[in-house]
C-alpha cells in the first residue's frame, strides 16, 4: 500500500496521506512519497492548488514511536537523514509556489502540527487537535520548531513547545494556524470548495501573490513598498490581467493563460 496517494482533477492536485491504522506518521517512506508528491505538483504546469488531506481518524501524529524506541541502535548518520527529510518536507511546504490547502480531519501532533503550520490555508474538522507534544516523550519539537515561529511568532512557538498542551481546532485558529473550523462531516466539501476557488484565479496571479508573500517576509517595510512596487511591473503586463479585465468589461468567465 502506497504511503501517498496523489490525483490531479483539473488542475487540483489531491495529496493524500495513506498509513491510517499508524496514524499517518511522518516516517522515512511517508516523508519521502510526501515530497515527491509535492514536487510533481510544482512542477506540473496544469496543477494550480494542492488540496492535503488525511485517511483515517487522525491526520498526522508525527513521528512513528516504534521507530523512537530503537533509535539509540542506530547510526547517527541514519538518525540525522530521517530528521533532515521531515525538515526538507516541511521547508517544501513553507515555500511551496502554489497554495496548499490543508484538511486537517483529527489530532495533528508533534509533526503534523508542523505540517499545518507550513500550509498557508488549514481548514480543520471540530474534532481536530493541534500540539507540539514532544516533550512528553522526552523530545524538544526541534524539526518543526522553525514552521511553528513562522506561524506562531517567536514567544507563542516557545510557550507551545516547552508546556507540551494540545489545543482544540478554535484555539488554533484564534493562534493563526487554523484559516477555518468547519463540523467533521462538511470537512472535505469546504477544504474541496476552497481549492477550487483558488482553482479559479489566474495561476500566474497566484504564483507572482505567493512569490511575493513569500520574499517580502521579514523585509523592512520600506524594503518590502520597493520590492513589491516593482514585481507590480510582472502583473501589469501579463496576459491573465488583460484578459480578467476583458472577462469583467464583457461579464463572462475569464480564460486564463497562465501568464
Amino acid at each position: 500500500m502506497s504511503s501517498i496517494l496523489y490525483e490531479n482533477v483539473s488542475g487540483v492536485a489531491s495529496i493524500r496521506l495513506n498509513e491510517p491504522e499508524r496514524r499517518n506518521p511522518l516516517n522515512r517512506e511517508l516523508v519521502a512519497q510526501f515530497i515527491d508528491a509535492l514536487l510533481n505538483a510544482q512542477a506540473d504546469a496544469s496543477v494550480n492548488v494542492v488540496l492535503l488531506s488525511a485517511a483515517g481518524d487522525s491526520f498526522c501524529a508525527g513521528g512513528d514511536l516504534r521507530e523512537f524506541q530503537n533509535f539509540r541502535s542506530k547510526d547517527v548518520i541514519d538518525i540525522y537523514d530521517e530528521g533532515r527529510g521531515t525538515a526538507e518536507l516541511l521547508k517544501l511546504l513553507g515555500s511551496f509556489a502554489k497554495p496548499v490547502v490543508a484538511a486537517v480531519n483529527g489530532p495533528a501532533y508533534g509533526g503534523g502540527f508542523g505540517v499545518a503550520c507550513a500550509c498557508p490555508l488549514v481548514v480543520s474538522s471540530d474534532r481536530a487537535r493541534f500540539g507540539a507534544t514532544e516533550l512528553k516523550l522526552g523530545l524538544f519539537p526541534l524539526v518543526i520548531l522553525p514552521a511553528m515561529r513562522a506561524a506562531l511568532g517567536d514567544r507563542k512557538a516557545l510557550e507551545l513547545s516547552l508546556l507540551a498542551e494540545t489545543m482544540d481546532a478554535e484555539a488554533a485558529m484564534k493562534l493563526g494556524v487554523v484559516t477555518r473550523v468547519v463540523p467533521h462531516d462538511l470537512l472535505m466539501d469546504e477544504a474541496r470548495s476552497m481549492a477550487n476557488r483558488l482553482n479559479g484565479f489566474s495561476p500566474h496571479a497566484l504564483r507572482l501573490g505567493m512569490e511575493a508573500f513569500r520574499v517580502s517576509t521579514g523585509m523592512s517595510g520600506n524594503t518590502a513598498s520597493s520590492y513589491l512596487n516593482a514585481l507590480r511591473v510582472m502583473f501589469y503586463h501579463s496576459e491573465d490581467l488583460k484578459e480578467g479585465a476583458t472577462a469583467f468589461l464583457e461579464k463572462r468567465p475569464p480564460q486564463w493563460r497562465g501568464r
